[in-house]
């Protein structure tokens, strides 16, 4: 099975802006880690990752 994360997931993973919002993430990309799912960003993402 595939699934495809927004931008803004990634963001509040790699960057903590607000505590609450990254935990969410890291327990969002570990349970998709835990299923054993593919992950694919957008087309945008790059260019929303270096906006």
């Amino acid at each position: 099975m595939n699934l495809v994360v927004d931008v803004s997931v990634f963001i509040d993973r790699l960057f903590i802006y607000s505590e609450e919002r990254s935990k969410r993430a890291r327990n969002l990309f570990k349970h998709i880690d835990d299923k054993g799912l593919s992950v694919f960003e957008s087309q945008v993402f790059g260019v929303e990752l270096i906006s």
